[in-house]
């Protein structure tokens, strides 16, 4: 018997058409729920627009998660296919840039915040009216231990 524990359940992942997201999205998808999965890579989007719930229960766009206008545009589009989210997954993340501190270059370091951090505030302030609707929904924040131990 296949578990539908996540049946009819509507969730967000970021950066979601590949490694951990892609990984995630295939349980929840396995589970029953409607999958919203945005992503840069243009080239795993269109990869993954071949699988057969496309356009069903699982629906992928384009988006920059560290521009703050794009997340807003992909937010637009899942409104018009839902009033409502269970879960927001923000499971956007780079390593950044190693080595020295004189080393390494100022806009390598913003390019990293804007990434791993300023896209979780985005992505969690345009799905927050989306939860809060749900009654009952969940914001899940995927971190490396990077970015606890540091490198």
């Amino acid at each position: 018997m296949v578990n539908q524990s996540l049946k009819n359940k509507k969730i967000i992942i970021s950066a979601g058409a590949s490694g951990i997201g892609l990984a995630t999205a295939k349980i929840c998808l396995a589970r029953g729920a409607t999958v919203y999965i945005c992503d840069i890579d243009n080239k795993s989007i269109k990869k993954l627009n071949k699988h057969p719930l496309t356009n069903k229960r699982l629906f992928t766009y384009i988006c920059d998660a560290s521009n703050e206008n794009q997340v807003s545009i992909f937010f637009e589009k899942i409104k018009k296919k839902t009033k409502k989210i269970d879960a927001l997954i923000n499971n956007v993340g780079i390593a950044g840039p190693t080595g020295s501190l004189e080393k390494i270059k100022s806009k390598d370091w913003e390019n990293t915040i804007h990434v791993d951090v300023n896209s979780h505030f985005y992505f969690t302030k345009k799905s927050i009216p989306l939860i809060k609707k749900s009654k009952n929904g969940s914001i899940i924040n995927i971190s490396s231990t990077a970015g606890i131990l540091g490198f």
